[in-house]
């Protein structure tokens, strides 16, 4: 066992807020190894709840399908993917309650499986290539689901005061006297 010294050994005095932890090698890989778990369960944490999203109203493959169809939507590679699912959350927990929801996001998930399988021979989470599965979209687009998601979508990424700063948007001027004086001659906001 060797021991280990929390603190600074500089000077090599021993003060009361200096702690000495007897730390073995078994203990130490285990705590490293806890460590790592923890912090894989949290990075995806809210994929893992993709099992519970709906509690029943969707299962996870329609959930997961789900959230890549809204990824694919409005693609933006500096959101992550729990932005994504807080909007697909909701829209599950509401489909326990309504029953045509239920039905529509269900269906619509098989469509884009059906119409994946026909293109590329596999379903659509299992399409790598975004373009790809763009081709796909476009086919349903007239369609009340399609409609359904990228309304909820939408207003879920843009209408979010969190993702604003990321976007470089300031948020309503209107309370704050108008754009005269706030924002009316920034075009800083503007790649190019």
């Amino acid at each position: 066992m060797k021991r280990v010294s929390l603190g600074d050994d500089a000077d090599n005095k021993t003060t009361d807020e200096q702690q000495d932890v007897q730390l073995s090698r078994r203990k130490f890989l285990s705590s490293a190894g806890a460590a790592v778990v923890s912090v894989s369960l949290l990075g995806g944490g809210i994929l893992a709840s993709a099992d519970a999203w709906a509690k029943g109203a969707l299962d996870k493959h329609a959930s997961s399908t789900l959230l890549l169809m809204a990824r694919d939507l409005f693609p933006n590679d500096d959101l992550e993917d729990i932005h994504y699912a807080k909007i697909i959350l909701p829209m599950g927990e509401k489909a326990t309650e309504d029953s045509s929801l239920k039905k529509q996001l269900n269906d619509g998930a098989s469509e884009l499986d059906k119409r994946s399988m026909k293109h590329f021979g596999k379903k659509y989470i299992e399409v790598k290539k975004e373009k790809d599965r763009v081709v796909v979209l476009e086919e349903i687009e007239s369609t009340e689901f399609f409609g359904t998601l990228r309304n909820a979508v939408m207003m879920g990424i843009y209408n979010n005061e969190e993702l604003w700063p990321r976007f470089g948007y300031g948020g309503s001027s209107w309370e704050k006297g108008g754009y005269l004086h706030r924002g009316f001659d920034e075009i800083d906001w503007l790649k190019g």
